[in-house]
């Protein structure tokens, strides 16, 4: 059986050169990547600007891989879709909708997380692998049969810095030009904090945002919340920032989901606004969502956003969708009926 590569985890540089190998006009390159990265196009034989001969000896060696998607749920401004992979190994996605059109995808860079958020229900579930740039690209191009997506988050399952090459390959085939074009600035990274994702973000061109997961800024509380063996101390994650804002001069998102009694005390409060004074950062305070009954709880957010303010530090509490399809943030899970995946596609 021939091995069949993937044309959704090719770039545009990669697909130029197969195009050369297979005696394509440049212009047809040209389309091909936009049929595939722009248009969604499923399969060679769609790509009618491409003639017969032409689709019939690509597809010797290639493929458009199509995720399918196994389950659908629809909520308020929200929807939330299962996707079978080719292994059999199932992901999620969501799509938002907020006011003013902005319609943003939140994407999963792995099949499973292997952080293990005692919080979050990809986490506990375990890791199974990365996600391929294909793989990626192909959650948001389902949503985008239905909306123009505006934004896009990569804070569905997994850490995304631990599969930075597919994850920045995939963010660069949505920007592109010839793709669905979406900006690099509406290109949302959220790491539990990977300094040498970081540092490597710090060199891109591509105007991509960071978001750190701070979870709790006592570093004792956070790995008892974030059992991953190399977990790096919260100083580390803020000398790679601070490097990185050096480089970039881009403002970073710090992320933080208020559990009561956990991180909403007054002396987290105390904490994250010592952080704080050494980053240029927008702090984001996320409604905890149930994901073990009584395991944990919401915690104080209003209490938590007064004081913040207080000390003039720019800060929100996160607009929570997708709790009505388990699609809000933390209850991703890829359990359809009990199983968690299913036998590879024949």
């Amino acid at each position: 059986m021939n091995y069949m590569e993937d044309l959704r985890s090719k770039n545009f540089e990669e697909i130029v050169e197969i195009g050369n190998k297979f005696g394509l006009a440049p212009f047809k390159a040209r389309e091909l990547y936009r049929s595939i990265h722009g248009k969604g196009k499923e399969s060679l034989s769609e790509i009618t600007t491409l003639q017969l001969g032409e689709r019939s000896k690509l597809a010797k060696q290639f493929e458009i891989e199509t995720p399918k998607p196994l389950q659908i749920k629809k909520g308020n401004r929200t929807i939330k879709a299962a996707f079978e992979l080719k292994d059999g190994k199932i992901v999620e996605a969501v799509l938002m909708e907020y006011e003013e059109e902005r319609k943003t995808v939140c994407v999963s860079s792995q099949a499973g997380c292997p952080i293990g958020c005692l919080f979050c229900a990809t986490g506990r579930g375990g890791f199974r692998r990365n996600l391929t740039p294909g793989e990626i690209v192909s959650q948001v191009y389902f949503f985008a049969k239905m909306h123009q997506i505006t934004n896009l988050v990569f804070m569905g399952m997994g850490e995304p810095f631990l599969n930075y090459n597919n994850v920045l390959s995939a963010a660069k085939n949505l920007n592109n030009d010839l793709g669905l074009n979406i900006a690099a600035r509406k290109i949302v990274l959220s790491t539990i904090g990977i300094p040498a994702g970081i540092n490597r973000l710090a060199r891109e061109p591509g105007q991509y945002r960071l978001a750190w997961s701070l979870v709790s800024p006592f570093d004792r509380d956070r790995r008892q919340l974030v059992p991953y063996r190399s977990l790096p101390s919260i100083p580390n994650v803020v000398e790679a920032i601070g490097d990185y804002q050096a480089k970039t001069n881009r403002r970073i998102t710090i992320e933080y989901v208020v559990l009561r009694g956990i991180n909403d005390r007054m002396k987290d409060i105390k904490e994250i606004i010592a952080i704080s004074r050494h980053l240029d950062c927008h702090i984001n305070l996320i409604p905890y969502n149930e994901t073990i009954p009584g395991k944990f709880e919401n915690g104080n957010i209003e209490k938590m956003y007064s004081e913040l303010r207080n000390v003039h530090l720019k800060v929100t509490v996160r607009q929570s969708l997708g709790g009505d399809v388990q699609g809000a943030c933390g209850q991703l899970s890829a359990k359809l009926c009990g199983t968690e995946s299913r036998p590879p596609r024949r």
